[in-house]
């Protein structure tokens, strides 16, 4: 359903052209070759933002569909439904009720058009992907700690560094997680004892000796 209500919603961005900066991103005619793609990993000057993996991506894309708009177009509206389901499935796993109606609330808010309909911005369209596989892998192995889900947690983050620096704000994003779950972090005292004292340090009854 949320695949459906995502192609529905953003079928009319599959008429779209390129605009604004596409053909800064889009595979230039000078990097569609196999030495191309060598230049888009060892030379940081062959693209106008070091993201190898999109440009990657962006090189077979053309290889695929040449220059047709729409290609891309269903790539990101594909990459955006994939990360709804991958929103869902992190929501069950740590037992949030409405998970399917959160995925659903995100694959469809208007503040995603943008992201889904530029064809520039699958940037943020693969990197979420790997941003929340990783997330969701993590998680696995937060339960498990079996070290194969550590392994693609940790691959599918570097992927997504690849894409698009703003990845690298995961390691946070599952402290918070594992705070709001525990109540500690971890390796560290448990966040709420800190917290109960340190409002009695400062509370006017501790000042007057209780």
């Amino acid at each position: 359903m949320i695949i459906v209500a995502t192609l529905v919603a953003y079928g009319p961005a599959m008429n779209g052209q390129f605009l604004w900066d596409d053909d800064a991103h889009v595979t230039k005619p000078e990097l569609r070759s196999l030495h191309g793609l060598y230049r888009i990993w060892f030379d940081v000057h062959a693209t106008q933002q070091y993201y190898p993996l999109l440009h990657s991506a962006f090189w077979v894309e053309h290889q695929l569909w040449g220059d047709s708009p729409l290609g891309y177009h269903l790539v990101n509206i594909f990459l955006h439904a994939l990360a709804a389901i991958l929103v869902a499935l992190i929501l069950t796993r740590l037992r949030i009720p409405g998970a399917w109606l959160a995925a659903g609330i995100f694959a469809l808010h208007p503040v995603c058009v943008e992201s889904v309909a530029w064809i520039t911005e699958q940037k943020n369209t693969l990197s979420a992907v790997f941003y929340l596989g990783a997330m969701l892998s993590y998680l696995r192995f937060d339960e498990s700690r079996k070290r194969s889900h550590y392994a693609v947690a940790m691959g599918l983050f570097v992927l997504g560094l690849l894409s698009k620096t703003v990845t690298a704000t995961l390691p946070g994003a599952l402290l918070v997680i594992l705070w709001w779950q525990r109540g500690k972090l971890p390796g560290g005292a448990k966040c709420c004892r800190f917290y109960r004292s340190s409002c009695w340090a400062r509370s006017p009854a501790s000042s007057r000796g209780g």
